[in-house]
C-alpha cells in the first residue's frame, strides 16, 4: 500500500523516470506540493510505500516538460530489489508500465 506523508525523513535518489507529467502520476493521491532543494526547484508529493520505504514523485523545473522522476531511499541498493519497488509503485499510482522510459537497472552504474 501507498500512503503520502509530509515530508522525507530520508535521503532520497532517482529510480526512474516517467514519460508522464506529475499531475497524471500523483494523481489524487496527494496535493502536489512545491519545494527547492540543493538541485532546483521542483513539484511533487512524497509516499512510504508498505509503511516502509519512502519516496518522492518529482519534476524537477530543468527537466524535460511531462516527465516525472521517481525517488526511492537512498538506503535501497540492491538493483533487483529497487526495480521491484518501482513495479510496486507504478501498481500502486496506477501508472501504466509503457509510461517507464528509465530506470535504474538500464544504468547501473549510475
Amino acid at each position: 500500500m501507498i500512503e503520502p506523508i509530509r515530508s522525507l525523513s530520508v535521503d532520497v535518489v532517482p529510480q526512474a523516470i516517467l514519460a508522464l507529467p506529475i499531475h497524471k502520476v500523483i494523481g489524487k493521491r496527494a496535493d502536489i506540493s512545491r519545494g527547492i532543494d540543493d538541485l532546483d526547484y521542483f513539484e511533487g508529493a512524497s509516499f512510504k510505500l508498505d509503511d516502509k520505504v519512502e519516496i518522492a514523485v518529482r519534476h524537477y523545473h530543468g527537466h524535460p516538460e511531462d516527465t516525472a522522476t521517481i525517488y526511492i531511499d537512498s538506503r535501497e541498493n540492491d538493483i533487483e530489489h529497487i526495480t521491484q519497488i518501482i513495479l510496486r509503485i507504478l501498481k500502486e499510482l496506477h501508472v501504466p508500465p509503457t509510461a517507464l522510459k528509465w530506470q535504474r537497472r538500464d544504468n547501473p552504474d549510475l
